[in-house]
């Protein structure tokens, strides 16, 4: 009776090492869904293998809805903090980040100006009321699927986009089309020429659009760090906003663009710097510097226009997604705030 026990029991345990190796196997080797993506009711799901590649991305409904919010409310700025921003050199190490191939001049800033500009938008007109497009469609993050656009920034923009629709209202109008490819073929260079008949012929078809956003994501060197912060606990990509100045300095000398004219550089400069001191406010830590390049970008057909970098190449889709949220909160505080 005792020998029949003790071998009922091993052939018990036997059978749940059995189910275990079963188990382990089946994990390693079978497809399985994380949802990393929500768009109102429908969710966009990662389908792989775990430490494996990409395979594909799937949809499927959710019962999920936003909660409607009021935007953010900003605290103020103490008079301390305003007599620094005036103070050129600390907008040089804290607020603006100016490359070495141009100049930031402090004629550039009139903080005094910036500062008490409107940059309320009116969510009441009928169209859209934000455009969204990407001069660099293909800009994939570290998990991307290089197939899948949506897995790139274009995704990132289309969550942007949601958000601030399903959240705040706010109309959004997100262009798709693909400016660094010619032919079915990854052509770069000349994306931003290629954007302003398209981009200047929907501000034109849309009146109602006030705000325009060109989103990228930034390209880092191999050994930099994803540049990553935590909001709500969850990893989140830093954002950068970006400036073109339309000059170049070269050997000690400024050296102006004047085929390259911005007639909204200064209420580019503006936004981009009420943005960011939004972001320094809400999610200390979140947005980088403002960084100022030579040329114009895509900033030069609209005064609330901001070219912003969602970080890096070294990112994965999931900390770019996790940006827009925040981004959206940042926005709503400027454009729908008191």
């Amino acid at each position: 009776m005792k020998k029949r026990a003790v071998i009922k029991s091993r052939a018990i345990l036997g059978l749940f090492l059995l189910c275990g190796a079963v188990s382990v196997f089946v994990q390693f080797t079978r497809t399985y869904d994380i949802p990393i993506l929500v768009l109102g009711k429908e969710s966009v799901t990662f389908r792989g293998s775990p430490g494996g590649k990409h395979v594909a991305f799937v949809n499927y409904k959710e019962d999920y809805e936003y909660t409607q919010k009021s935007p953010p409310i900003l605290a103020p700025l103490s008079y301390d903090y305003i007599a620094q921003l005036s103070d050129f050199n600390y907008l040089t190490r804290n607020i603006f980040l100016a490359d070495p191939r141009t100049r930031f001049l402090e004629s550039d800033v009139n903080v005094e100006k910036f500062l008490a500009k409107d940059f309320s938008i009116d969510t009441s007109v009928d169209g859209p009321q934000i455009l969204i497009f990407h001069a660099h469609s293909m800009e994939m993050f570290a998990d991307s699927n290089p197939a899948d656009k949506m897995t790139g920034v274009v995704g990132v923009g289309r969550y942007l986009a949601e958000i601030l629709e399903t959240r705040y209202g706010v109309r959004v109008m997100h262009h798709t089309e693909r400016f660094d490819m010619l032919n079915g073929i990854p052509q770069r260079p000349g994306s931003y020429e290629r954007v302003e008949p398209a981009i200047r012929r929907i501000l034109a078809d849309n009146p109602s659009i006030q705000m325009v956003i060109d989103l990228h994501r930034d390209g880092v060197g191999p050994h930099v760090a994803p540049m990553v912060t935590y909001i709500n606990g969850k990893r989140t990509a830093q954002i950068m906003l970006v400036n073109g100045l339309s000059r170049q300095y070269r050997r000690g000398e400024i050296i102006p663009l004047p085929w390259l004219p911005n007639p909204y550089q200064s209420e580019n400069l503006a936004f981009s710097m009420n943005l960011q001191l939004a972001a320094n406010n809400l999610y200390p830590g979140f947005a980088r510097r403002i960084y100022l390049l030579e040329f114009r970008y895509s900033l030069h057909m609209a005064p609330q226009s901001i070219l912003l970098e969602v970080g890096a190449q070294n990112n994965t889709l999931q900390e770019a997604l996790n940006a827009m949220h925040p981004m959206a909160n940042i926005i709503a505080a400027v454009v729908l705030g008191e």
